[in-house]
């Protein structure tokens, strides 16, 4: 009977496997996110915050181990062994979070964002930014202020479902928006925001997309007065 296996082999080659992985995290130690695979992400983040624990240790030995992984030790060490040993100083672990973003195009592999964790910009880290955009698309679909909403769901007590069915759905949204209050305050807490600076940022970004929408409705508009009139095409926008 075969026992598990220590890591994901990636299809590679265990040479290649440990260049791609030493890559990687050298990357992620330097610029502080990237994006690639789910199956590389989550053998990335193993690999990321082993370092960053030796980097916390402080030791000789640990520099040495350090440098004999990353590529690049004069730009990741001081990186590991000061930034992030002060921002992870009383944390002891899971220095590293893993954000599904879809598929790939063409093959259609899963991909994934993984961040180093920053307690002291929370607002820059890449979770906070896809709540906003959550929280903008609701709002976009529904006038008025949309944070107080969502970290008050309301469910409805009179209501009647014809089935089994209905009521486990309406169930399972309500759990849904239950846990996305709880996340909408962890997120307040962590950033130090209150609801109505959060309602302020989200509004910036509805502004933002808006824009963006009338401006790509623009040159939409635009490449259709070009086919229609080839030459001194009247300009919109």
């Amino acid at each position: 009977m075969h026992g598990a296996s220590a890591h994901r082999k990636l299809n590679m080659k265990s040479a290649l496997r440990r260049q791609v992985l030493r890559n990687l995290t050298t990357d992620l130690i330097k610029y502080g996110r990237l994006e690639t695979t789910m199956p590389r992400a989550k053998e990335l983040r193993r690999l990321a915050d082993k370092m960053i624990t030796l980097g916390k240790r402080g030791t000789e030995h640990d520099r040495h181990q350090i440098e004999a992984y990353l590529y690049q030790p004069k730009a990741v060490v001081p990186l590991l062994m000061h930034t992030y040993a002060r921002r992870f100083a009383d944390r002891p672990g899971g220095f590293t979070r893993v954000l599904p973003i879809g598929h790939r195009q063409g093959d259609r592999a899963p991909m994934a964002v993984i961040e180093i964790l920053n307690s002291d910009e929370p607002e820059a880290e890449v979770s906070f930014s896809y709540l906003v955009r959550s929280l903008a698309a609701m709002q976009m679909r529904a006038e008025g202020s949309v944070v107080a909403r969502a970290l008050a769901p309301e469910a409805d007590a009179q209501a009647v479902y014809p089935d089994k069915r209905a009521f486990k759905r309406a169930l399972d949204e309500q759990k849904a928006n239950q846990r996305f209050a709880a996340k909408i305050k962890k997120a307040m807490r962590n950033a130090d925001l209150s609801a109505e600076q959060l309602q302020a940022i989200v509004d910036k970004d509805v502004v933002h997309a808006r824009e963006l929408h009338e401006k790509e409705a623009a040159k939409k508009i635009n490449q259709y007065m070009k086919e229609i009139w080839p030459e001194n095409a009247p300009a919109l926008g």
